[in-house]
Parts: C-alpha cells; sequence; structure tokens
C-alpha cells in the first residue's frame, strides 16, 4: 500500500493519531475531507504500519486506500 487517508471521527482523534504516528518517525498531514463534514490524515509510503499502530493504541478511523472508498 503506497498511499492512504485515514478518515478520522473528529479533529482531536486526528491530532492524537498525527502525534502518536509523529513519536514512531510516521509524517502526516491533517487536512479537511473533500465531501462531507470531518477531518482525514494523510499518510505516506507506511501506511500498513500507520494503521496498524492506531488500531495498537484504539484510535479509530476508516481506511482510505489512496483516496478510493473500501
Amino acid at each position: 500500500m503506497n498511499k492512504c487517508i485515514l478518515e478520522m471521527p473528529s479533529y482531536t482523534y486526528a491530532q492524537k493519531a498525527e502525534r502518536l504516528l509523529r513519536t514512531k518517525g510516521i509524517p502526516s498531514e491533517i487536512k479537511r475531507r473533500s465531501t462531507g463534514c470531518g477531518y482525514a490524515l494523510h499518510v505516506g509510503a507506511e501506511c500498513r504500519t500507520a494503521a496498524h499502530i492506531l488500531d495498537r493504541y484504539g484510535i479509530p478511523y476508516v481506511l482510505r486506500e489512496n483516496g478510493s472508498s473500501p
């Protein structure tokens, strides 16, 4: 998996996820969702690792590979 978008249920969760991933050396960026309301975390090449970390720490998200629906 190259690049993905992790849709977050709130801005607070997006911030927590971004900080957690940063401590693990995974760059990410919070952006407004292109459709609807809410926020998403854009993650680069380490998408699987990022998803695994968020799962382990109980941070909810919906995974969109390359910005598409699952």
